[in-house]
């Protein structure tokens, strides 16, 4: 076979190699955009048939100032007749790793053998939920509804995530949403305006 024809070939088989490596990771970040989205929609779906018999309101993706030069985006708040629930939602499907005071935690995929197949790590979502809730109590105290009781949670939506992390944080996966909603103090009545909040939450920038 003539030199060219085997420079030929090889060069064939590397640009094929290159396309099943771009065409693997596609649909490797597109697997994973569709398990974030079903988990978000898994979490969101509960959050509105909770509210929808109540009267309350559920927002998602609001944006609020937090500090100066500084922005803080809310995935999804319930408004009840006492509360305002903050959740920062995390799509996240395997063993999760962390502690309030860890700057990052970890997500790690491993076989049935217990062998680590892959390892991420993410900025502490707890102290971003904080962040956020904290935004939502100085928007509320500066137009005089500072009595207003505020929560936040980060909820694990993959019904598949196992979380291996610090006792007492606010971390639910969605069984733990569950359990959550069905406590009694969310259905009560009190002094919350909903619609009123729930504009005051949307109108901000």
């Amino acid at each position: 076979m003539e030199t060219w024809a085997i420079a030929l070939i090889i060069a064939g088989a590397a640009i094929l190699a290159v396309c099943l490596i771009v065409a693997a990771y596609f649909i490797k970040n597109s697997l994973q955009r569709k398990k974030g989205v079903l988990a978000e929609n898994l979490v969101t779906g509960r959050l509105r048939r909770f509210a929808g018999i109540r009267s309350f309101k559920v927002l998602q993706n609001i944006t609020l100032p937090s500090g100066r030069n500084d922005t803080v985006t809310i995935d999804r708040a319930l408004i009840t007749f006492n509360h305002v629930v903050v959740f920062l939602l995390r799509s996240e499907c395997d063993t999760i790793y962390g502690d309030g005071k860890d700057r990052t935690w970890v997500s790690i995929k491993t076989d049935k053998n217990n062998n680590t197949l892959a390892r991420t790590a993410f900025d502490n979502p707890v102290q971003t939920a904080q962040k956020a809730n904290d935004a939502v109590r100085r928007l509320l105290t500066r137009n005089g509804l500072g009595k207003v009781q505020t929560e936040y949670y980060v909820v694990f939506g993959d019904p598949k995530v196992t979380l291996s992390i610090g006792s007492g944080l606010p971390v639910l996966d969605y069984k733990g949403l569950k359990r959550l909603l069905g406590r009694s103090k969310y259905s009560e009545d009190g002094p919350v305006d909903v619609e009123a909040v729930a504009k005051l939450l949307q109108n901000q920038k």
